[in-house]
């Protein structure tokens, strides 16, 4: 297998199985929606995880789930998961994804159920650094330092289970997802999700750009260095995976200070706290 062909089969095996189980003639189970169903299959998936309860076997990735479902070749799997999800076109194929008219249900999501602010979310749409594709999913576009686009963060949006991953083809070890309030930044904060940074620039007027690492990363991306920073916060969740992630980045890296959410788990329900209370200071204020 040739380098490139390798970088694609690596690319065909990230695809959600989700995707895949539809593509394959699976239907989702009402009452539990983590196991998918077909005549003579029950699968139950759990991120790159599948396991067929009738077969009792399992295994991980697209390409092994295709492999499984399809009892074919593993060229003939790569095929079948190319229709599923057809090679990157020249250009931005990330920025390609974005289609505007799932842009108001994924707005409205964002804005009524995780309060972000609707001025900072068109700024990023006009900038086409956040959007969404046709699943309706939320559209994180991934960028280097150069703001050249290295993938795209994705977050689901439609009533289930909560989709959250990476485009197929991006690179986090080249780029994530950052906001700025300058164009030469010197204080940065450092958070595990696009969410969460726009929740944290939302809340936060002193720092000058917030940037996702699409999760915990435990030593400094080579591309968050390329901004040459002053002052670097890690912002990761306060649970102890993120304690203990923020420990080890600050090991490796001395000057970076740690910024624990304060009162809540992350910095989205920092936000929708602090957005319920004044909601409830409003109101109360009314009464009087």
């Amino acid at each position: 297998m040739t380098p490139r062909s390798k970088l694609r089969a690596d690319t065909l095996r990230d695809i959600p199985l989700e995707r895949v189980a539809t593509a394959l003639g699976y239907r989702r189970s009402r009452r539990d929606p983590a196991k998918w169903r077909r005549p003579g299959s029950i699968l139950s998936i759990n991120g790159a995880k599948f396991y067929d309860h009738l077969a009792a076997t399992g295994g991980g990735g697209a390409i092994d789930l295709v492999l499984f479902a399809g009892n074919c070749s593993f060229l003939q799997a790569l095929e079948t998961l190319a229709e599923i999800e057809p090679p990157p076109r020249a250009g931005n194929p990330f920025r390609e994804r974005l289609d505007p008219t799932s842009w108001p249900n994924v707005r409205e999501y964002l804005t009524r159920q995780r309060n972000l602010d609707p001025a900072i979310l068109d700024r990023c749409f006009q900038q086409h650094i956040l959007g969404a594709d046709l699943r309706s999913n939320a559209v994180f576009l991934a960028r280097d330092a150069r703001n050249k686009p290295v993938g795209a963060e994705l977050r689901g949006t439609r009533p289930g289970p909560p989709f959250h991953g990476m485009a197929p083809g991006s690179r986090k070890a080249c780029g994530g997802f950052w906001i700025a309030r300058q164009k030469q930044p010197r204080t940065a904060l450092i958070v595990e999700s696009a969410i969460d940074a726009l929740s944290a620039f939302q809340i936060t007027s002193t720092i000058h750009i917030v940037l996702s690492t699409a999760g915990l990363a435990t030593s400094l991306p080579p591309w968050i260095n390329a901004f040459n920073l002053q002052k670097i916060a890690c912002g990761y969740d306060a649970d102890h995976a993120g304690d203990q992630a923020a420990r080890r980045l600050i090991q490796t890296n001395p000057n970076i200070t740690r910024s624990r959410p304060r009162g809540h788990s992350d910095w989205n329900d920092c936000l929708r706290a602090s957005e319920h209370a004044a909601t409830h200071n409003q109101g109360a204020d009314t009464k009087r």
